[in-house]
């Protein structure tokens, strides 16, 4: 009886590019809140020691060592340090181009999903893997060993996403404010939309965002509205359309604000 034979089909990645840091500085850190910000590129966050939060858009995730946090382009995130503490953890920041490496890390919703728990066996793998990658590149680096490890960070990384994500659960104001803030960015104009709307001070809004997404509720919208104006430069819209579908009210604005964190103009990044 002859043998069935297989073939394996694998689309040629002409241009993987990855950089990652280690961070394993025995040093307490001090409790502080890093600014939301978003990338061109899928992050990997992975805390290895410490105690540490990580915000997603809309999502808090309370992290234990051995969590690993995706976010994908354009999703505005930042970390937390809860406590004064080590802070030990890795970050790896992946070219997302090649659909058959990274479209199952971009399939999730904004803010949705982004915690992935690996089993502590497939958590010790990850981070032999990641070592062992560090001292392949602090010995000067060979490109078909590195990626072979990145490979393989990957298929565990991939293997152990689809959990619950232990997201914490928010007050119920601050959820409906964030829908809007999600769901309808041009209605917006300014933060009196939400007093007004839900009938509250301007001071219970901030304390509320200061309280559960560790900032201020003016940082979180334009940080939500650069993203989305990325977004829809990178689908060709005009910098004028981008700038009136995010919500901004002032164009000038919008064009100082988006130099200002990104150090392009809109029209350069449209164009890039």
């Amino acid at each position: 009886m002859a043998s069935k034979s297989y073939r394996i089909d694998a689309p040629i990645t002409t241009d993987f590019r990855v950089e990652y840091y280690l961070n394993k500085s025995e040093a307490i850190s001090a409790a502080r809140v890093f600014p939301p910000h978003v990338h061109d590129v899928l992050e990997f966050y992975i805390l290895l020691e410490g105690d540490a939060s990580f915000v997603v858009e809309q999502s808090l995730y309370r992290l234990s060592p051995g969590d690993i946090v995706i976010s994908k382009p354009n999703e505005m995130h930042n970390c937390i340090l809860n406590t004064d503490s080590t802070h030990k953890h890795l970050c790896f920041w992946f070219d997302p181009n090649c659909d058959f490496l990274f479209s199952d890390f971009l399939a999730h919703g904004f803010g949705e999903g982004n915690l992935c728990t690996p089993s502590p066996e497939d958590f010790e793998r990850i981070r032999d893997l990641c070592l062992s990658l560090h001292r392949v590149s602090e010995a000067g680096g060979d490109p078909q060993t590195e990626f072979h490890l990145a490979l393989q960070l990957l298929y565990y990384v991939r293997k152990n996403m689809g959990g619950t994500g232990r997201s914490e659960v928010l007050p119920e104001l601050l959820q409906q404010i964030l829908a809007d803030i999600h769901g309808d960015l041009p209605s917006i104009n300014s933060l009196s939309y939400f007093t007004d709307k839900y009938f509250i001070s301007a001071s219970t809004l901030s304390r509320l965002f200061r309280k559960y997404m560790r900032t201020s509720p003016k940082v979180y919208l334009e940080t939500k509205r650069l993203a989305y104006a990325r977004i829809l430069l990178k689908r060709g819209l005009s910098v004028a359309d981008a700038c009136a579908e995010s919500g901004f009210p002032d164009y000038s604005n919008f064009i100082r604000l988006f130099r200002t964190r990104f150090g392009v103009t809109p029209l350069q990044y449209r164009n890039s």
